[in-house]
């Protein structure tokens, strides 16, 4: 993104008056952080500046600086407005009926009462003079707001300020930067340059806070690789400058609800995997959602912090029925660049990243069939990429008794389990016959216990071989006629007899001679002759 494009949009915002603030529908962090900065720093300037989403802000982002601004509804020119003080007296409920051609709108008080000098009324208008959209792909993504209002777009100029590659340029001027990490990175250098224009500071401790919330969150804490060294220098200027990083984190990724730690124990359980074409997918239907008490959009994080956790899958999608809304929104991540899951949304209607995006399907299909869809859909997208032949997706299940292609490489993996269990072992032996190693360490450890077992048999087999220093012992057999000597022994105790009292000496010799001399006791008298 180059000056020219930035000047071109300061220039514009410098003419105008009025301007209208606007991000996607389901506004994340990154498109909430970027028009609540925006809405800051121009309010600042001076201007009168409306913000607005088309749905409730997310429990989690409520503590997002001045997040009360932005309102849910943008009014029309064909608007009548009612407008009810509730300074003096708070509300409690509000209703309406009709009755033929009136409407009654019925307003109960907590307390007190309300008078008629608490009501007013205006005519909606929508006469801006400037729309800045935020973390948009195209208009179509900006929801009711844009159906419901789409004169409004032809007839004011818009500022299209995104980091998307699918965007499609839809603004009189497009800041669009594919490399940065989120938009806020984006906003950042919109508003250094603003402060030089204007000679102002304008990124408050707030802003920075806002700004740097888009970036964490869209980086997901700065782990995925859309972290770039641009956007970690982005980050410790906003550092410098006052940003609360602390707050942001616990906020976003110390902070769940119950139902929301139900829901997620829920779409875990139903996790499925297609190793053969890299796939890892859950599920979340309306069923559910009402099991775990929760709200559609408590599922947003789980296929950043836990799906794409998963080892070895190149394709991570979450499908998901939102019955409120009558829609089901189907999210993928690659953890590849070589993997475009942009593309593939964009073929279904969506749009995003090469490595995040998503779609969404309104057209009253079944869940069933959008699930089965897009599954199809990129299968055959894996299948073109990594040249699998169909006689292998055919064979995959048998691929583990018959003779495979690919087999052979995967030869010095733990292959050798040839034993008894083949029918527990045939699933285990389908993941080594595909062509990803879809296991966990652990898993790729056993089969090298089942290895140690027989190299722990052969020591134990030489065991024996320490009994083979008692074979030596058996050549002593014959000397047991010499151990039977012993007994004539006590026939040498009249030696002693004689006077020779020197001759206790000359026993420890005799014995070994005496050995021969058992049988002829008679014999006796030579050795004192040899004395």
């Amino acid at each position: 993104m180059d000056n020219n494009t930035i000047n071109q949009a300061i220039n514009l915002i410098d003419k105008s008056r009025n301007i209208l603030l606007l991000t996607h529908a389901k506004a994340d962090c990154d498109g909430l952080g970027a028009i609540l900065a925006t809405y800051l720093a121009l309010k600042e300037l001076g201007k009168d500046v409306t913000a607005v989403t088309n749905d409730p802000t997310p429990e989690n982002l409520e503590f997002l600086p001045s997040i009360s601004i932005v309102k849910n509804s943008l009014a029309s020119a064909k608007d009548f407005i009612i407008s009810l003080d509730t300074t003096k007296t708070p509300l409690s409920k509000i209703k309406y009926n009709l009755e033929g051609n009136r409407v009654n709108i019925i307003v109960t008080p907590k307390n007190g009462t309300f008078s008629k000098e608490d009501v007013t009324f205006a005519q909606g208008t929508n006469k801006f003079d400037l729309i800045i959209s935020m973390d948009a792909g195209n208009l179509e993504h900006l929801g009711p707001i844009y159906d419901q209002n789409s004169e409004l777009f032809f007839e004011t100029p818009i500022i299209n300020i995104d980091h998307h590659a699918s965007n499609t340029d839809f603004g009189q001027v497009n800041m669009v930067d594919v490399v940065a990490a989120s938009t806020t990175e984006v906003l950042y250098h919109v508003l250094i340059a603003m402060e030089k224009k204007y000679d102002k500071k304008l990124i408050t401790e707030d802003i920075a806070t806002l700004l740097l919330a888009g970036i964490i969150t869209d980086t997901g804490s700065f782990q995925h690789a859309n972290t770039s060294p641009k956007s970690m220098e982005v980050s410790a200027k906003l550092l410098d400058m006052g940003a609360r990083q602390q707050e942001i984190i616990k906020n976003i990724y110390k902070t769940k609800k119950l139902s929301t730690l139900k829901l997620w124990g829920i779409v875990l359980s139903k996790v499925q995997v297609d190793p053969m074409h890299r796939m890892v997918w859950s599920t979340i239907s309306k069923d559910d959602i009402q099991e775990a008490d929760a709200e559609p959009d408590e599922s947003e994080g789980i296929i950043d912090d836990l799906l794409s956790n998963a080892p070895g899958a190149e394709v991570i999608m979450l499908i998901k029925e939102n019955k409120k809304e009558n829609y089901i929104s189907v999210s993928m991540r690659s953890t590849t660049n070589a993997v475009d899951v942009g593309k593939i949304c964009a073929e279904m209607g969506g749009g995003g990243h090469v490595r995040a995006a998503g779609y969404k399907v309104r057209d009253g299909k079944a869940f069933d069939q959008v699930v089965s869809e897009i599954l199809q859909k990129v299968r055959e997208y894996q299948v073109k990429r990594l040249n699998i032949h169909t006689e292998d997706v055919e064979t995959r299940n048998l691929a583990s008794k018959d003779e495979g292609p690919k087999k052979p490489e995967e030869a010095p993996k733990p292959e050798k389990p040839e034993d008894k269990p083949a029918t527990s072992g045939d699933k285990q032996s389908e993941k080594k016959s595909t062509y990803l190693e879809f296991k966990s360490p652990e898993e790729n450890r056993k089969p090298k216990r089942k290895k140690r077992p027989p190299r722990k048999k052969k020591p134990r087999q030489e065991q024996p071989q320490p009994k083979q220093p008692e074979k030596p012992v058996e050549p002593l057999v014959p000397e047991e006629p010499k151990q039977e000597a012993p007994a004539p022994k006590p026939e040498e105790k009249p030696q002693p007899e004689q006077p020779s009292g020197q001759q206790p000496e000359t026993p420890p010799p005799p014995p070994t001679e005496e050995a021969p001399s058992e049988q002829p006791p008679t014999r006796t008298p030579p050795p004192p002759e040899q004395m």
